[in-house]
């Protein structure tokens, strides 16, 4: 069960990404900071990209710093053996990749389904007006023209659909690979401790 905290932190990033997302797919969105506890969540999904974006559980710091700088700034978990610093390099390259690929999936979702609800709207907007209340002729020319439209778009956008799902899954198996190296080299700063 969430915590009333959470559960409003989650609505606030929720209706921040959201608003980004229908401002416009090249907006980008900030980054938001949500106390997830020690697990992952779901937000509802985008009303453009219908992407239920994933709010990622930050590690928590193991003891509070009384510095006057930031405690971002210096990562504890940046000190240490190499093996632990090379460790920690890697974790941040796989949270930064996998917000790339997360970011980047979204864009690609909103500007798709913008284009295609624009490109239907001015298909049904050359039928002829009809009337009120619609007959079974103005049903059945509104079905024909959206069967058509409905071709003529996976004809048109078949080859950028096709690169794009290429690219995503390279993506998500260097996700994949990269974070393998985040285990093994944590593993390996383990055993040099």
């Amino acid at each position: 069960m969430l915590s009333r905290r959470t559960t409003a932190a989650l609505s606030r990033a929720y209706a921040t990404t959201s608003a980004a997302s229908s401002a416009g797919p090249t907006t980008p969105r900030r980054r938001q900071i949500v106390d997830t506890g020690d697990g992952d969540l779901v937000a509802p999904p985008d009303p453009l990209s219908n992407i239920r974006p994933v709010l990622y559980a930050a590690k928590r710091r193991r003891r509070p710093s009384n510095s006057p700088y930031s405690a971002a700034e210096f990562p504890a978990e940046a000190a240490g053996s190499p093996a632990q610093r090379r460790a920690h390099e890697l974790d941040l390259a796989f949270t930064m990749l996998r917000e790339r690929v997360d970011m980047s999936n979204h864009r690609f979702w909103a500007a798709n389904n913008a284009d295609f609800e624009a490109q239907r709207e001015e298909r049904l907007a050359r039928l002829p007006p009809a009337n009120d209340p619609p007959t079974a002729e103005d049903e059945a020319r509104r079905e024909a023209a959206l069967s058509q439209f409905y071709r003529d778009w996976q004809i048109g956008t078949r080859t950028r659909q096709e690169a794009w799902v290429r690219g995503w899954w390279r993506d998500v198996w260097d996700l994949v690979k990269l974070q393998g190296r985040v285990y093994v080299a944590r593993w390996w700063a383990r055993l040099r401790r």
